[in-house]
C-alpha cells in the first residue's frame, strides 16, 4: 500500500509546506483540535483537583483524630477552607457538566465538521494536485448514499469524506468511507459511547465511475469468507428485485466472490477475463466489492483504511506527516488508475 514520491513531487510538498498560507490552514487545524483537548482535559483537570482536595481534607481530619497534628485554631481554618474548596468544585464540575451537556453536543458538531472542510480543503486539496493538478475536493456532497448502501456492508451510519473528483473523462469519484451500526451490550467493538457500542461494518474507500461499458441493469459483487466448508458474505446485500446469482468459469473467483445480476448476457459481457483476473490478483490485500447502476458503477476497497480523516487528537497532530498523507493520495489514484483501466 506505500507508494513512493518521485524526487519532483517531493520538492513540491516540501515547497507548499513552506508557504505562509499552507501553514496557516495547518495552524487552523491544530488550534480546532487542541481545543477540543482543552474540554476534555478541564474536565479531567476538575476531577483530579476534586480527588486530590478530598485526600488532603481526609488526610488531616485522621492525623488530627490520631493526635499527629494538633487540634487548634489553624488546622481548623485549614480544614474549612479545604471543606469550602470541595464543595465549590463540585458544584462548577456539576454546572460545567450540565451546561456542556446542551451545548456541548451542538458546538463539538459544528467543530468537526469546521475541522473537515478546513482540512479537505486547505490542506489536502493543495496535496492533491501536485499529484494531480486537475483534482479537486468537492466538501459540500457526496457520493449517493443510496448507491453506497448498495455495495459496502449493511450499517446504520454512513461517514464519508469530501469526493475527490478527477475531473477525467470517466469522472471517477473518491471517497473515505466509514460504516458503523450502534448495539446495546457487550461487543468486541473498540469504542463505547453511552453503554451503547459502535461496531465498525466497513472501512476504506469508494470509488465511482461512469459506465462506459454499456452494462444493463444492475450487477453486484461481493467478497466471501469461508469457514469450514461454509460460505458466508457478511453483510453485504445478495440479489436485487428480478435479479439471480450467477457463476462464471473461473474457480479461484467463484471461490471469493459472489456475483448477481438482473441482466445476466450483459453481465457476462462485462466480466472479461481481465477484469476477473483483477478482482483475483486483489484478494489478499483488498475486500473488494462493485455495484452498476443506470450510467455508473461503484467499487469499494475494504482495507481499514481512512485515508482523508483529519487529526483527532494531539498524537494525530504529532504523527502528521504532508509526506505520508502524500503517498496515500497516491495509493487511491494508483487504484483509481487500475480501475479506470480494467472498466
Amino acid at each position: 500500500m506505500e507508494m513512493d514520491l518521485s524526487p519532483v513531487e517531493t520538492t513540491k510538498l516540501n515547497n507548499l509546506w513552506r508557504t505562509s498560507r499552507f501553514q496557516h490552514s495547518w495552524r487552523t487545524v491544530q488550534n480546532i483540535v487542541n481545543c477540543r483537548e482543552r474540554v476534555t482535559n478541564y474536565f479531567v483537570r476538575n476531577m483530579l483537583m476534586i480527588v486530590i482536595s478530598c485526600i488532603a481534607g481526609t488526610g488531616l481530619f485522621l492525623s488530627q483524630e490520631l493526635g499527629i497534628l494538633s487540634n487548634n485554631i489553624f488546622w481548623g481554618k485549614i480544614m474549612m477552607l479545604i471543606a469550602r474548596l470541595i464543595i465549590f468544585l463540585i458544584v462548577l464540575q456539576i454546572l460545567s457538566v450540565l451546561i456542556y451537556s446542551f451545548i456541548g453536543p451542538a458546538w463539538e458538531a459544528k467543530q468537526r465538521g469546521k475541522l473537515r472542510r478546513i482540512y479537505e480543503r486547505e490542506i489536502l486539496e493543495p496535496i492533491l494536485q501536485v499529484l494531480y493538478p486537475s483534482a479537486k475536493i468537492d466538501t459540500e456532497n457526496d457520493i449517493s448514499p443510496n448507491n453506497v448502501e448498495e455495495v459496502v456492508p449493511v450499517a446504520k451510519y454512513y461517514i464519508q469524506s469530501g469526493i475527490i473528483n478527477l475531473n477525467n473523462e470517466k469522472n471517477v469519484e473518491i471517497v473515505d468511507l466509514y460504516a458503523y451500526s450502534m448495539l446495546d451490550g457487550s461487543s468486541t467493538s473498540n469504542r463505547k459511547i453511552k453503554n451503547k457500542y459502535e461496531i465498525s461494518k466497513f472501512m476504506g474507500q469508494v470509488y465511482s465511475i461512469k459506465n462506459t461499458q454499456s452494462l444493463k441493469g444492475n450487477l453486484r459483487i461481493v467478497p466471501t469468507k469461508h469457514f469450514l466448508l461454509i460460505e458466508t458474505q457478511g453483510d453485504y446485500l445478495d440479489t436485487m428485485t428480478g435479479g439471480r446469482k450467477i457463476n462464471v468459469e473461473d474457480i479461484q473467483h467463484n471461490e471469493h466472490y459472489n456475483i448477481y445480476c438482473t441482466d445476466e448476457q450483459s453481465a457476462r459481457m462485462f466480466l472479461t477475463p481481465n477484469v476477473i483476473k483483477w478482482f483475483n490478483n486483489n484478494i489478499t490485500d483488498h475486500r473488494l466489492s462493485l455495484y452498476s447502476k443506470d450510467s455508473h458503477i461503484y467499487i469499494a476497497d475494504y482495507n481499514n483504511k481512512r485515508l482523508f480523516s483529519p487529526p483527532k487528537d494531539k498524537s494525530d497532530l504529532s504523527s502528521w506527516r504532508i509526506e505520508r498523507t502524500a503517498r496515500d493520495i497516491k495509493y487511491v489514484l494508483a487504484f483509481a488508475g487500475e480501475i479506470i483501466e480494467i472498466i
